[in-house]
């Protein structure tokens, strides 16, 4: 019997660990701007059909220019939202497939990775960037990790992120779900995990409380940057 698919959001995609697979795929609600687009267009569409008589040449061509735009990228963005998916890892495959977007519907493949292909799985620090001098600073600060697909020949692939408020009570929730879609990930393609994000000393050790013979840790915390090997 097929176990209960896990869900672990990460920054606008969740990650969902089913037995033998695991899909990086849109949110929920990616779908819901996608359908406003379409349902923009379609009354477009139909406001030309509606109004053809009554309306000037330019302002009917200009509505159906804009229908003509707005429809088919709404809708493409609607089927990538409901089936598409950004990372697929099959363990009977034995790959990591890396598919296009919105364009390619999630469905077509840009880069594929066989496991023994990979070196290592990795939570990294994700750099936000500086906010321009002219706009105002965020409200609060940031902290965010990137989950990345390391190859052995040294290419390294970003499969998500995470995003988290940087306070006490939420930076751990934020670190913990990346830990754990990068430790799902490494399960399902037996690739270790190495962690070179900078992290509390509390993370760290509820990231390997018990070190045993095939996980090791070298201090890694603020003020170490030493990689932590699980």
């Amino acid at each position: 019997m097929t176990s209960e698919a896990r869900r672990i959001p990460l920054d606008r995609r969740v990650c969902i660990v089913r037995e033998g697979r695991i899909d990086l795929r849109p949110e929920r609600g990616a779908v819901v701007l996608p359908l406003i687009g379409l349902a923009v267009g379609l009354a477009l569409f139909a406001a030309v059909a509606l109004f053809a008589d009554s309306l000037s040449t330019t302002l009917l061509a200009l509505m159906l220019i804009a229908g003509l735009l707005v429809a088919p990228l709404s809708a493409m963005g609607v089927i990538y939202s409901i089936i598409g998916a950004a990372v697929v890892v099959e363990r009977q495959k034995q790959s990591v497939r890396f598919q296009q977007g919105v364009l390619g519907l999630g469905l077509g493949t840009y880069e594929l990775v066989p496991f023994w292909k990979i070196e290592r799985i990795e939570v990294d620090d994700f750099a936000l960037g500086d906010v321009p001098s002219h706009l105002p600073r965020p409200a609060f600060d940031l902290r965010a990790w990137d989950i990345l697909l390391v190859k052995t020949s040294g290419k390294r692939l970003p499969i998500g992120q995470v995003i988290s408020a940087n306070r006490d009570d939420l930076i751990d929730e934020g670190f913990n779900r990346a830990l754990d879609a990068a430790e799902a990930i490494g399960a399902m393609t037996g690739k270790t995990v190495v962690i070179t994000a900078a992290i509390e000393e509390g993370a760290a050790d509820e990231a390997n409380p018990e070190p045993d013979k095939t996980s090791t840790v070298a201090a890694s915390d603020e003020h170490d940057e030493s990689p932590l090997v699980l």
